[in-house]
């Protein structure tokens, strides 16, 4: 599931760029966040869920495995509105014990590895998981004038990215349970309200999202180095 409705207000210099079209080595962000689950093996379908109106995927369908990928517009105003839309959609195509991947738009450096470890890490474990990263730098605790509180504590903090991974019944449930949409930032954090502890798998620090536009040219130079060692591995 991948929900593709939001309108990147942080991105660009007039912040109404959406980011998920935006080119990333003549392909869409977008489409390089798609690609991986379309390609893998365990993964059955691919949903992608956009905004009505949204006409910036004209050419998706031609370009991508048509077998898999199912588009509908039925994007929310918020992400989790946008999920739940997405897993009604499903109807009776997905069993409420069946697993499903909720991975984010522009989230376009995932690799079948990472898919892999995150499907092999959540597979036994009921509660479902996600992808994250240990935070390595010092934290720091604000007051609403940006002066430091406290310094925390990071040995047990991560920062959470995606694929995450629930079973279709409990993530329908946690987000339909939503007493404010605002408040589910990803779906480990909707679940967590049914008392779930979702599992952290490591993840890679490139496995990272694009927010702003500097983030472009990161994720570029991340994707020639792929490139460059495929080259030199041959």
């Amino acid at each position: 599931m991948i929900p593709a409705a939001g309108k990147g207000t942080r991105f660009g210099s007039q912040g109404n760029a959406v980011k998920q079209h935006m080119n990333l080595l003549g392909k869409s962000v977008l489409q390089r966040s798609i690609e991986p689950f379309l390609e893998h093996k365990k993964i059955n379908g691919v949903v992608v869920v956009l905004s009505t109106g949204d006409t910036g995927t004209e050419n998706l369908m031609e370009s991508l495995n048509q077998s898999k990928l199912k588009i509908v517009s039925l994007g929310g105003k918020t992400r989790a509105e946008t999920v739940l839309n997405g897993i009604r959609s499903l109807g009776g195509e997905v069993r409420d014990v069946d697993w499903i991947l909720v991975h984010d738009a522009a989230r376009p450096l995932v690799t079948a590895e990472l898919i892999d470890r995150l499907i092999e890490g959540v597979a036994n474990y009921s509660d479902g998981g996600l992808l994250a990263c240990r935070l390595v730098d010092t934290i720091k605790q604000s007051d609403d004038r940006d002066q430091i509180v406290s310094t925390v504590d990071r040995k047990k903090l991560w920062s959470a990215q995606t694929p995450q991974m629930f079973r279709r019944a409990a993530l329908e449930e946690a987000l339909e349970g939503a007493n404010n949409f605002d408040e589910i930032t990803d779906e480990s954090s909707a679940v967590e309200r049914l008392g779930m502890k979702p599992r952290l798998i490591e993840s890679d620090a490139d496995n990272f999202k694009i927010t702003y536009e500097r983030d472009l040219d990161r994720a570029q130079l991340v994707l020639e180095q792929r490139s460059f060692r495929k080259v030199a591995d041959k």
